[in-house]
């Protein structure tokens, strides 16, 4: 089924009818011939179709995959290809990348120039660094990368400590004039237009009637389905993250680039920020939900191994508008088993709020530094009390058939003193508690020696003045 949507392409109001699945990707290529978004993988990894979205109310504009979204998610927004920063010469962006000679084949070129227009719209502090890492779902393969930094570092250098506004990017030659105009037009069409709530319909995927978030997963999985099909949608980044009664309270429809940026949850664990960068890339954090992420019900999610440290509670929606509350570790059932009935949806997860910074870790091991899949992961949260543990948070991926709490070694910890001898010992125990089998990203053996260094990493990031990597080494644990 074809549905009228509007929203402005560039500089250019359209309307028209189309599938409400089909992949930006091919209506921008397909259907209206710009070319300059490139096709590469399809799978959100290379950064070749990088488009930039501007969401109403405050234009808030994101960078993200052009193949992972569904084109009915461009109702009243601004979607920005290329060919929408091109003017009569190359912009300052541009002229960057031409100076520096960061382009060869071309192919990738324009992926870049996309992530790293939309990092300086993001409205944050600009830094050589920052611009860096949301570059990190874009690939190159012929020019090493060190031409590209050097553009990035000759166009942020007039913006470093400082946090730009659309009037500045256009005064600095970053953004073609018509931008000013875009909040003022976007209002306008939102008038025109039925409003692109939410569809809260509790609908599971059949096929036929797909619900999509971010898509990332699903695109991946059911691309070609999806692009014939008639969906309904969860805005990503639709409700902010809040606190109430003394709770975080993050929406199901917040992307993990939400999640890594919020406040609340940055002051409670240092490191947050940097943490959190392991996990996909900007361009692909833009589009994942976390309730996507949960829901997946895969063994190694990130976000569920990260909420489960912290004692995460999940709250449930169904049709008739009831809600269920109890803690996340109870949702996964089993491999790809959850405790959610057909006609309810993940509404939101809540995390308890503390006034104080906490002691906590994340880590993953996967093939890549980041954009990969862990072979394992873990989060930890530590609250000491006397030189002794007070309560421990401890979740694994990839050692069980599901996001994993370690219930026994978190329970043989507490009251312990924060010795060497107490570290190495909690490493017997979670042993004796996983169950990792063989599979693709490596035998059960391999997985058990991995649940051990990331438990020796929690226990050398939070406690580096009691235990050192050589303790665990001569302890036999690694």
């Amino acid at each position: 089924m074809k549905k009228s949507c509007r929203f402005i392409l560039n500089d250019k109001e359209m309307e028209f009818s189309l599938s409400q699945g089909r992949s930006v990707l091919d209506l921008l290529r397909k259907d209206l011939g710009l070319y300059g978004t490139k096709e590469g993988c399809r799978e959100g990894e290379c950064g070749a179709c990088t488009v930039i979205l501007g969401r109403i109310p405050l234009v808030a504009y994101r960078p993200m995959p052009s193949c992972l979204m569904p084109a009915g998610q461009l109702n009243n927004t601004h979607l920005v290809t290329i060919e929408g920063l091109q003017g009569e010469r190359p912009n300052r962006l541009q002229q960057a990348f031409i100076n520096q000679g960061a382009t060869q084949c071309g192919f990738c070129t324009p992926g870049f120039i996309m992530s790293l227009t939309g990092y300086l719209l993001e409205e944050r502090t600009v830094t050589v660094q920052g611009a860096v890492d949301d570059l990190g779902g874009n690939l190159c393969r012929c020019t090493g990368y060190g031409s590209i930094r050097r553009a990035v570092e000759e166009t942020v250098e007039p913006l470093l400590g400082k946090v730009p506004s659309l009037q500045g990017l256009i005064e600095l030659d970053l953004l073609p004039a018509y931008f000013a105009g875009i909040p003022q037009r976007l209002a306008t069409l939102r008038r025109k237009s039925p409003a692109d709530s939410p569809d809260l319909t509790f609908e599971r995927f059949d096929g036929n009637r797909p619900l999509i978030a971010g898509g990332t997963d699903l695109y991946v999985q059911r691309g070609d389905a999806l692009n014939k099909s008639d969906p309904r949608f969860l805005i990503p980044e639709s409700e902010p993250i809040r606190v109430e009664e003394g709770m975080i309270e993050i929406p199901a429809s917040a992307t993990m680039e939400q999640l890594r940026g919020d406040p609340h949850l940055i002051d409670q664990f240092p490191g947050w920020r940097e943490k959190l960068l392991v996990i996909g890339s900007h361009i692909l954090r833009h589009r994942a939900t976390l309730g996507g992420n949960l829901v997946n019900a895969s063994p190694i999610a990130d976000c569920a191994v990260l909420l489960l440290a912290l004692d995460a509670q999940i709250q449930l929606v169904s049709s008739q508008g009831s809600r269920r509350r109890f803690p996340l570790r109870e949702f996964f059932l089993g491999y790809k088993e959850l405790d959610l009935k057909r006609d309810e949806l993940v509404e939101s997860l809540l995390v308890t709020k503390h006034d104080d910074a906490q002691l906590w870790n994340y880590a993953k091991v996967s093939k890549r530094e980041r954009l990969d899949i862990a072979g394992c992961n873990s989060a930890a949260v530590f609250t000491v009390n006397k030189g002794a543990f007070a309560s421990v948070g401890l979740a694994l991926g990839g050692v069980a058939p599901i996001p994993f709490t370690a219930r026994r070694t978190m329970a043989w910890l507490k009251e312990k003193p924060l010795t060497r001898e107490t570290f190495l010992g909690s490493m017997k125990v979670l042993q004796e508690e996983i169950s990792p089998i063989d599979d693709v990203r490596g035998s059960a053996e391999y997985k058990r020696r991995l649940a051990s260094a990331l438990m020796a990493d929690h226990y050398l990031h939070c406690f580096p003045d009691i235990c050192s990597y050589h303790d665990f080494v001569k302890g036999g644990t690694l």
